[in-house]
């Protein structure tokens, strides 16, 4: 029960930190948008791809610290707590700001390989992603989480940011979905950057616990 309750939990803020739209989102949609529907689906499971990879490098990483350093537990989860809140609060003060998804280059007619590739890459070499997988996995794991729950992660990391992102592509590649969202961007990324901000406060006091 404590492995599907610690899962639910990394999930929940996962997708919290997901739906809110940044440069992942605005790939898939415009790929969806400017080249076709399929092209979009397959730019969406590299996502999903590029993600599952940076849950396990994350997984690792901070399996691999706490075995040199047991005392890092307590002082990640410090960081973790300032950094969500600084993260909440960017998002909530740039929910205002339009998201663009139009962009004068054209898009080529790419095979949906390359497509894929370009979306997972996309995904690992965002810096920002990177951090959101450390930070959250070191305040939500356990100090010596199961081997179900380290086996659960990856795939199912996989599944949330797939689904997701194939949701925008087959969506968003159709106008009037596409205007729906984009008219609710505000109040997405307000919800997101508040949910974000109590997580880290939370954090925060446990950490000093």
């Amino acid at each position: 029960m404590e492995t599907f309750t610690t899962l639910a939990s990394i999930l929940a803020v996962l997708f919290i930190g997901v739906i809110s739209p940044g440069p992942s989102f605005v790939l898939v949609a415009r790929t969806a948008i400017g080249s076709s529907r399929q092209a979009g689906v397959a730019s969406a499971l590299g996502m999903a791809a590029g993600a599952c990879l940076l849950s396990v490098v994350a997984l690792l990483g901070l399996h691999a610290l706490l075995q040199q350093v047991p005392w890092a537990y307590w002082g990640l989860k410090l960081v973790g707590g300032v950094y969500l809140l600084y993260l909440g609060f960017k998002i909530w003060q740039g929910a205002k700001t339009p998201l663009v998804l139009a962009d004068t280059s054209p898009l080529t007619k790419a095979g949906g390989l390359r497509h894929f590739l370009v979306g997972a890459g996309t995904m690992v070499s965002n810096p920002k992603a990177a951090v959101v997988y450390g930070v959250i996995f070191a305040a939500l794991l356990p100090h010596t989480p199961s081997l179900a729950l380290s086996l659960a992660l990856p795939p199912s990391v996989f599944v949330l940011e797939g689904s997701w992102y194939v949701l925008v592509a087959l969506a968003l590649s159709s106008a009037r979905p596409r205007q729906t969202y984009l008219r609710a961007k505000t109040a997405i990324d307000r919800t997101t950057g508040a949910v974000l901000g109590l997580l880290g406060t939370k954090l925060l006091l446990s950490s000093s616990q």
